[in-house]
């Protein structure tokens, strides 16, 4: 008889027609075959596919005694710390911890709305570093050509920086102002030869008439 453990007939069906096998369908040392397609078949079972799930023991509080401070939401729990947002005092079923900080239920559902806590943002849009780039590609090599319009993408580069240096910086290396100041910088540039261009063109038609 095969040392595989045995499994409920049924959780194990066969990879090339889908019938159940029986107690013993998959064995590493040995195999066997489908009872139905004939295929042969050999694998092994980890501890984990036949060892039921523990239970997991529920989150429990010690009562409070008289004079103890009670959690805000559970007037008969000891308060073990307060929320590091409002305040208020939480028991150990109530506390929701989020990164380094605890916070309370309610103070954690406002986070994950609109103004969504710092801890759980998955990533920003740096404003400052898009005005950077968008300022200083349109300078490279064959874009100084389409000088009609580096007026707009130097406007657009203007106000990017202009609303990053208000915004959240990045979630690792901070805000970064210096890519804003150079977007406005590269902006600047861009409007500047634009605006030049305009006026040299203006000048020599001018000139030629």
């Amino acid at each position: 008889m095969s040392t595989a453990a045995p499994v409920e007939s049924g959780l194990l069906t066969c990879p090339a027609c889908g019938t159940a096998l029986g107690p013993y369908g998959l064995d590493a040392a040995n195999e066997a075959a489908c009872p139905k397609c004939h295929v042969r078949l050999r694998g092994q079972l980890f501890r984990a596919w036949w060892t039921p799930p523990a239970s997991v023991p529920t989150e429990k509080s010690a009562p409070a005694m008289e004079g103890e401070a009670v959690c805000f939401f559970h007037p008969t729990n000891r308060a073990a710390l307060p929320c590091d947002s409002c305040g208020r005092f939480l028991c150990t079923v109530c506390d929701m911890p989020v990164g380094s900080r605890h916070l309370c239920p309610v103070c954690l559902s406002k986070g994950m709305g609109k103004e969504k806590l710092i801890e759980i943002i998955p990533r920003r849009f740096l404003w400052g570093r898009a005005a950077f780039l968008i300022g200083l590609v349109p300078l490279c090599g064959f874009f100084i050509f389409l000088w009609p319009i580096l007026f707009a993408s130097g406007g657009v580069t203007v106000i990017l920086a202009l609303i990053g240096w208000g915004r959240p910086g990045s979630l690792v290396r901070g805000k970064q102002r210096w890519a804003s100041i150079f977007g406005i910088l590269f902006g600047l540039l861009q409007i500047g030869i634009s605006v030049g261009f305009f006026y040299f063109i203006a000048y020599v038609s001018s000139h030629n008439k």
